[in-house]
C-alpha cells in the first residue's frame, strides 16, 4: 500500500486497508476453492442452490451480483462437474431451473467444514470482542454504501 497524500485523513487509509483486505480475501479463497477444482463464484452459485427448490439464472446472477452470461459460463462448469442439473420449472416451462446434485451437495458440505475452519484461522489474529467491534463497524460501512447505491439505482 502506498503512502496516504498529503491532507488525507484516516478515512483514505482505511479505505485503501479495506481494498488490500479484500484483494487477499478474494486471492485467499481463489487459492482455497482451486484445491477442490472450482472457482470463487463456482463456489457460492453452489451455495445459491440445493437439491429440491432451483434458482433460475436470471436468479442466481442477481445473488452472484454477475451479469446472465456469466452464470451461464459458470452453471455449465459445474454441470460438466456433475454438480448442478438443469430441470425445467413446473410453474413455468420456458424456466430453467438450476439444482444440485447428490454428489454437488456432498461438495458443498465438505468445502462448508473446510472454508469455516480457514475463516476461523484468519479471524483468530482477533479476540472476540475485536471481532465484534469489527462486525459492527464493517457493517456500518457496508449499510452506508448499499444506501447510497441503491438510491443511485432507484435516481433518488
Amino acid at each position: 500500500m502506498g503512502p496516504v497524500s498529503k491532507g488525507a485523513g484516516i478515512e483514505l487509509e482505511i479505505y485503501q486497508l479495506l481494498s488490500k483486505t479484500f484483494i487477499l480475501l478474494d486471492d485467499s479463497d481463489n487459492r482455497f476453492f482451486a484445491d477442490y477444482g472450482l472457482s470463487t463464484r463456482q463456489y457460492w452459485a453452489l451455495q445459491h442452490l440445493d437439491e429440491v427448490h432451483g434458482r433460475s439464472m436470471v436468479d442466481l446472477s442477481r445473488l452472484l451480483i454477475t451479469d446472465k452470461s456469466n452464470v451461464t459460463g459458470i452453471v455449465d462448469r459445474l454441470q460438466h462437474l456433475n454438480l448442478v442439473r438443469r430441470v425445467p420449472s413446473v410453474q413455468d416451462r420456458r424456466v430453467t431451473l438450476i439444482t444440485l446434485t447428490a454428489e454437488g451437495s456432498r461438495l458443498r458440505e465438505k468445502i462448508d467444514t473446510q472454508h469455516t475452519l480457514r475463516i476461523r484461522e484468519l479471524m483468530s489474529v482477533l479476540d472476540i470482542s475485536k471481532q465484534k467491534i469489527l462486525f459492527e463497524c464493517l457493517t456500518s460501512v457496508s449499510q452506508s454504501i448499499e444506501n447510497e447505491l441503491h438510491q443511485v439505482d432507484t435516481g433518488q
